[in-house]
C-alpha cells in the first residue's frame, strides 16, 4: 500500500472539516468511513480498512465502508485475547499486530476460514490510543493476498491511528454527557501516539519481538 505525502495531505484535510461534520449531527461511523476511504483512495486495489473500538474486553463494529457486512457483523463483539485474530490480539498486547499470511498464522486459528472466506488473506491491525495511552480501538488494514508491510507503510499507519483518534476523542468529547457516564472525567486532549513493532514486522526488516 504505497504511502505518500498525498496521504498526509488528505488526512489534514479531512480533520479540518471533521469539526463541522459532528456539529451536524454526522454519526461517528460515517466520519470514521471517510477517513478509511481517504486512506483506500490512495492505497493498493485489494486494500481493505476497518476500525473496531473497544468496549471493555469487547471489539465493536466501527466504521468500514469495503469489508463485507456478514464479515464485520460475525467480528463485531470479538473478545480480546492472546490469539484473537489481528486486531483482538492487538488490543489485548497494546501493540501492532502484522498478520502476513491469515490461513498459516496461529493467531487465526479460530478465525481464518472466516477471513478467507470473505478472500482477506493478510491483516495489519494497530491500536488507536487517546491522549492518556488507552486504548479506544484498533484500525486494521487487510489484503487478499498474502502480504508484508514496509516500513514507509508502518509509519503511514502511526499517522492514520492519530487522525482516527482525535476524531474518535472530539466526537467523545463532544457527546459527552450521552457516552460517558456522569462520575467520569471526559478526555480532550490531542492524543500523542507511538507506533510499536511486532513479530511480524520482521518480515519487513522492521525489528523481531516475541508476541
Amino acid at each position: 500500500m504505497p504511502f505518500a505525502s498525498a496521504l498526509r495531505g488528505l488526512l489534514r484535510a479531512r480533520e479540518r472539516v471533521m469539526p463541522a461534520e459532528f456539529a451536524k449531527g454526522e454519526p461517528l461511523e460515517s466520519v470514521l468511513d471517510r477517513y478509511l476511504m481517504v486512506v483506500e483512495s490512495t492505497s493498493e486495489s485489494d486494500t481493505i480498512t476497518s476500525i473496531l473500538l473497544l468496549d471493555g474486553t469487547t471489539l465493536r463494529d466501527g466504521a468500514s465502508p469495503r469489508l463485507p457486512r456478514a464479515y464485520r457483523d460475525a467480528i463485531d463483539g470479538l473478545s480480546i485475547g492472546p490469539t484473537a485474530g489481528s486486531c483482538g490480539t492487538a488490543a489485548f498486547h497494546g501493540h501492532p499486530i502484522y498478520v502476513t499470511d491469515i490461513a498459516n498464522d496461529p493467531l487465526w486459528k479460530d478465525y481464518y476460514e472466516l477471513a478467507l472466506g470473505h478472500g482477506l488473506k493478510a491483516c495489519w491491525s494497530t491500536p488507536i490510543r487517546n491522549s492518556e495511552n488507552k486504548i479506544l480501538g484498533t484500525f486494521a488494514i487487510y489484503h487478499q493476498r498474502p502480504r508484508s508491510p514496509t516500513k514507509a507503510e508502518v509509519e503511514a499507519i502511526g499517522t492514520i491511528t492519530e487522525h482516527v483518534a482525535r476524531a474518535i476523542m472530539f466526537y467523545r468529547g463532544s457527546h459527552y454527557e450521552d457516552e460517558v457516564p456522569a462520575s467520569e472525567e471526559p478526555e480532550r486532549a490531542r492524543p500523542n501516539l507511538t507506533l510499536v513493532s511486532d513479530r511480524d514486522a520482521a518480515d519487513a526488516d522492521l525489528g523481531k519481538q516475541d508476541l
